[in-house]
């Protein structure tokens, strides 16, 4: 990426190309240098051109001569063929070789580049350093200061930017001790600022150590220490998903396009799969709708929580993972970099991301499945029965997703128009970051909400979408949202999984529907104060849903446990032969106490209600009898026991999900009038049989 000139002109990288010419560098004779405002100094292919410069064609060429390294600042001299003159020279910047071995290669090359920046014209490398940008024109959010700082307000890269500072002020502070103690001259001079224009410049222009093959053994070129400048090479800009190839000779390093560019076209460069966050961090700049664009999740995890300890056990299994860093990713809906049959949900959320949280989300039951692997912790999506952390852990990551969106909208508030070019990628930035969370709680919604609809033939993708306004995102994006809805497989095996209160009663034979659903909110409108502002007839909170599940164990029970003579459907008849087997039945002999005191103090008051109506209204009950069966005491359906039993499995199987995050998403005023209250509802997992 090049700079802009001061002066609008193409003077000095016109001399930067004398001078790599005639050290034997070049330029090919399809391509230019050209200039303009919106990309700077870049390589153009010549508009004049009769035809497309063809694929394998080299079109830059800079000689080892004329690279920047470690290499040059050691002077040295091991090379594969020991006949060929080394093309390495400090070229008059000698530091102390004590410095060098104390500091290591990455450091030796930032003071490096300083020494021959304050050599000015008497340096070797003049005409490729006065092509530089300086520090005043510099944009990566190190040097956003005031007004400019103020735009990464409430974003990573705030935080991002304070620490990498720190790292390097640390880092200097030290090396240039160093350099005071080797008795080394001109040290006053290598100053703070001098020092975190170079490490900028390597970190912005900087290209991998395996240029340098062609003359040096593999082995000597760690790629995290050794960083090399390529003069004239480092003229072309970044475009995401380029097709070149770099060509690492024993004399030259060359840079060739790998597909047919057009005449007038840009020469482009691919520094990686960047995401704006890293373009922005090293290179100062971002692209709208950046294809590999992704966003870092800040997960932690609690010690003693769930995940805490199973990553305790991953690093004991595995050690060799001690040192690897999460991916917790939310990705660009279209990023390009992933398996073709990578799943819907994990297209979208990193496996990282994605199975911390399915940890963090677990139930007792599906904790017994947890899976423990060198390449990270989740809950599997095992066939029947865990469909239900995959939703629980999609509702985690759209509350996490909304408060990100909130967070990032609040902060800039007071924020303007860009007024310079800074707070122009700054504002690309918070845009795409914004956009990320976006479009990734649509796909989150799609498969909660398959999960939620009955009618599963009624959900189609385009009425799902519809409800979106169509300015929200470009057509391009909504394209790429609707291409992801219908050709991805989902980890949602079965839809209509989730269910509230009153769907519940529709699982049931027609016969006993009226009755089951008649004794219900008979019972629970005497008991309002426990379940508002829900209706009776919709009393999805945890006491209803409590009651909900007595009654049907009881039915499930009475048939001696038995699923071919149940009066259940065997949808049902199979999710207690799983819940029976899973949470262990109460006891006759001891009372259960709910761990919680509010909870348990609102059963107490409960069954004083329910004891009031069996003394008082025993019709409400009478209807339902010749189902549970006609007990008493601890037998009786909605015995204590048995309540809080139904109690705990409620809140271990419930998913609380948010209420409508589409219309969140769409919402104009999101983020401008302080924190956000996020509404949820809670829903009922009810597995469906698995196919054959």
């Amino acid at each position: 990426m090049t700079s802009q000139s001061s002066d609008g002109s193409l003077d000095g990288h016109l001399a930067l190309q004398e001078w790599a010419t005639r050290h034997g560098g070049s330029l090919d004779g399809s391509v230019q240098l050209a200039r303009d405002d919106s990309r700077g100094v870049h390589i153009q292919v010549k508009p004049d051109r009769a035809s497309a410069v063809p694929r394998g064609t080299c079109v830059i060429k800079t000689p080892l001569s004329l690279t920047m390294s470690y290499f040059d600042a050691i002077d040295y001299t091991s090379l594969k063929d020991p006949s060929i003159e080394s093309p390495f020279s400090s070229h008059g910047v000698k530091l102390p070789r004590g410095f060098i071995d104390a500091v290591g290669p990455q450091e030796t090359t930032a003071f490096f580049l300083m020494g021959h920046y304050l050599k000015g014209k008497e340096s070797f490398w003049y005409p490729y350093i006065r092509t530089l940008p300086p520090p005043g024109e510099l944009t990566t959010p190190l040097y956003y200061e005031g007004e400019d700082l103020e735009w990464l307000q409430g974003t990573s890269l705030y935080a991002a930017r304070q620490q990498r500072l720190e790292i390097w002020k640390d880092k200097y502070e030290t090396d240039i001790k160093a350099l005071k103690e080797w008795g080394f001259n001109d040290a006053e001079r290598y100053t703070w600022d001098v020092y975190l224009w170079a490490s900028t410049i390597i970190a912005s222009r900087a290209f991998t150590a395996k240029v340098l093959a062609g003359v040096i053994e593999l082995s000597a070129l760690p790629e995290d220490t050794i960083s090399v400048l390529l003069p004239l090479v480092d003229v072309t800009n970044h475009r995401p998903l380029a097709r070149v190839e770099w060509q690492a000779g024993n004399e030259k390093i060359g840079l060739a396009v790998m597909e047919d560019t057009a005449a007038g076209r840009e020469v482009g460069n691919n520094y990686g799969p960047r995401s704006n966050e890293q373009l922005m961090m090293n290179y100062g700049f971002c692209i709208p709708e950046n294809l590999c664009d992704y966003r870092v999740v800040s997960l932690r995890a609690p010690p003693g929580s769930p995940l805490y300890e199973a990553k305790i056990q991953q690093k004991q299994a595995f050690p060799e993972t001690g040192s690897k860093e999460d991916q917790y990713y939310v990705f660009n809906v279209s990023y390009p970099l992933l398996a073709p049959d990578t799943s819907l949900e994990h297209s979208i959320f990193s496996p990282d991301l994605f199975g911390a949280v399915s940890v963090l989300s677990a139930n007792d039951r599906e904790f017994e499945t947890l899976e423990i692997t060198k390449d990270g912790v989740k809950i599997p999506s095992a066939p029947h029965g865990n469909s239900r952390n995959i939703l629980a852990s999609l509702s985690q990551i759209v509350i996490e997703l909304i408060t990100h969106i909130v967070k990032l909208k609040s902060s800039g508030q007071s924020l303007q128009e860009p007024r310079n070019l800074k707070q122009t990628h700054a504002k690309i930035y918070r845009d795409s970051q914004v956009m990320l969370s976006e479009t990734a709680i649509v796909i989150a919604e799609w498969t909660l909400a398959r999960a939620r609809h009955q009618n599963a033939q009624a959900l189609l993708p385009d009425s799902y979408l519809s409800r979106i306004p169509t300015d929200k995102f470009s057509e391009e994006a909504t394209a790429r949202i609707k291409s992801k809805l219908t050709q991805s497989k989902s980890l949602l095996r079965k839809e209509g999984e989730l269910l509230q209160f009153s769907e519940v009663f529709a699982l049931l034979p027609q016969e006993i529907q009226g009755p089951c659903r008649e004794c219900l909110r008979s019972i629970l409108s005497h008991a309002k104060q426990f379940i508002a502002p829900s209706p009776p007839e919709n009393a999805s909170g945890p006491l209803g849903y409590a009651v909900l599940i007595c009654l049907l164990s009881s039915i499930y029970r009475s048939a001696g446990s038995s699923t071919e003579k149940s009066q259940l459907p065997p949808r049902l008849a199979r999710w207690f032969d799983i819940l029976l087997d899973t949470y262990q039945p109460p006891p006759e002999d001891v009372s259960w106490v709910l761990p919680d005191e509010e909870d348990e103090e609102m059963l107490g008051a409960f069954e004083e209600i329910v004891e009031t109506l069996r003394r008082r209204k025993p019709t409400l009950f009478s209807s339902v009898s010749h189902l549970t069966g006609d007990w008493e005491g601890d037998a009786w359906w909605l015995s204590p026991n048995w309540l809080r039993w139904a109690w705990m499995l409620a809140e271990q199987e419930v998913v609380n999900v948010v209420d409508d995050p589409l219309q969140i998403v769409t919402s104009k005023s999101l983020g401008s009038g302080g924190p956000v209250a996020l509404s949820t509802s809670p829903y009922l997992y009810i597995p469906q049989a698995e196919s054959p």
